[in-house]
């Protein structure tokens, strides 16, 4: 019997220890800031440029915040999409053949993950890209938070933000 008592000890210790929890937060460590305005939509003529540039040490109400230093991550990202109204009148995702990347980095499938790099002086994560279109109409929706990528064993910031000039971070436009 003196087994057994020792068995379900152990047991529940084991699970006092190991419980589940529905908060990611208490699990794994995050941080979430916030700053305005630090994505950019641009059209001119036919080329949309997008261009994300993020303060290392990120303005608040009291103390600059550091991203590198909380996540020890030199990249950061942010997803956009970019749709086509088709002859049917309905927007279709679409995927950019004609891109010029300028700063940064871009994974594109059905979605645009614009990949911010700090830059050499530690200074700034930067992202910035031409998309050249043919004529139709378009809409570009942004996702308004900045991620840090391979923020391992430290702390994943999340930067919520908006983009500057474009209400709600969707935007239609016409490319003649």
């Amino acid at each position: 019997m003196k087994k057994y008592i020792q068995y379900i000890t152990v047991a529940i210790i084991t699970l006092t220890f190991t419980g589940c929890t529905e908060s990611d937060d208490e699990f794994f460590a995050s941080k979430i800031v916030t700053s305005n305005e630090l994505i950019e939509v641009n059209i001119t003529g036919n080329e949309l440029n997008v261009s994300c540039y993020v303060p290392r040490l990120l303005p608040q109400d009291t103390n600059p915040f550091d991203i590198y230093l909380t996540s020890t991550s030199r990249k950061m990202f942010f997803n956009y999409t970019l749709e086509k109204k088709n002859a049917g009148g309905a927007w279709e995702y679409i995927t950019p053949t004609s891109v010029n990347t300028i700063e940064g980095e871009n994974q594109i499938g059905d979605y645009i993950s614009g990949i911010a790099v700090l830059d050499a002086l530690d200074t700034t994560y930067e992202y910035e890209t031409n998309i050249t279109l043919t004529p139709g109409q378009y809409r570009i929706i942004v996702d308004p938070e900045i991620v840090t990528l391979n923020a391992q064993d430290a702390v994943m910031v999340t930067v919520k933000t908006s983009t500057f000039g474009i209400p709600s971070n969707a935007l239609e436009f016409t490319v003649n």
